[in-house]
C-alpha cells in the first residue's frame, strides 16, 4: 500500500515534467510500490539488467560509474522529488553501466519499467513525458560536459552548491569531489577559500 503523501509526490514529480491528467497517471498508479533502502544499499548495480524506475520520496541517491579497478566516478545525485534509476540504461536494455546507491536511508515510489514502457506505447501523454524527460536529461548532460570542460574546479563547486542546495552536508566529501572531477584534498582547499571569503 502506497502512502497518500508518497503518491502525491510521485504525481507532482511527473507533472513537473509533463501535464499528466489524473486519468493518465492512473494508467500506472495501480502498479506502484514503495521501496525502502538503507544507507549503502544499491537501487541498481552495474552489470544488472535494470527493471524498475521511481521517484525518490526521501533520502539521497547517487549515480556512479564503477571502473575496473573499483574506483567510482559520481555521475549525479537524486534528492527528494527526483527520479530514481538510470534512463539511459533502461532505454539501452541489457546490463546497466550505472550503479545507483542510497547515500541516506531512502524511500522510493517505484514501478516496473515494463509497465511504464507498455503505457508509453499506447498513451500519447506518456510518450510526451518520456520525450520531455529525455530532453531534460540531455540538457543536463550537456551542462555537465560544459562544467567539466569549460569551468575550473572552484566554478564547478559553486554550480554544484546551486544545483543541489544543502546536499553537501548529506554526502561524503569524497563523493562531492568525485562529482566535481577533483581529489578530496583539492575540494578541502576550495571549501576553505570559499568559507573564508563568505
Amino acid at each position: 500500500m502506497i502512502a497518500e503523501a508518497d503518491r502525491r509526490l510521485w504525481a507532482q514529480s511527473l507533472r513537473a515534467i509533463a501535464p499528466l491528467s489524473d486519468e493518465e497517471l492512473a494508467e500506472v498508479a495501480g502498479h506502484l510500490a514503495t521501496l525502502e533502502l538503507e544507507r549503502g544499499t544499491a537501487f541498481l548495480r552495474a552489470g544488472e539488467t535494470p527493471k524498475v524506475v521511481g521517484v525518490l520520496v526521501s533520502g539521497v541517491l547517487r549515480e556512479a560509474f564503477v571502473l575496473a579497478d573499483g574506483t567510482e566516478r559520481t555521475r549525479s545525485f537524486a534528492i527528494e522529488g527526483g527520479l530514481a534509476g538510470s534512463l539511459s540504461d533502461l532505454l539501452r536494455g541489457g546490463p546497466a553501466r550505472t550503479t545507483v546507491v542510497a547515500e541516506e536511508s531512502s524511500r522510493i515510489v517505484s514501478v516496473e519499467w515494463s509497465v511504464v514502457r507498455a503505457t508509453i506505447a499506447r498513451s500519447a501523454a506518456w510518450k510526451t513525458l518520456l520525450q520531455l524527460l529525455t530532453e531534460r536529461l540531455y540538457l543536463l548532460k550537456s551542462d555537465r560536459e560544459w562544467e567539466l570542460l569549460g569551468l575550473d574546479a572552484e566554478e564547478r563547486y559553486q554550480v554544484f552548491r546551486t544545483r543541489y542546495p544543502g546536499l553537501e552536508a548529506r554526502v561524503t566529501q569524497r563523493h562531492v569531489a568525485s562529482y566535481l572531477g577533483i581529489t578530496p584534498e583539492h575540494l578541502s582547499r576550495i571549501r576553505a577559500r570559499t568559507h573564508r571569503s563568505s
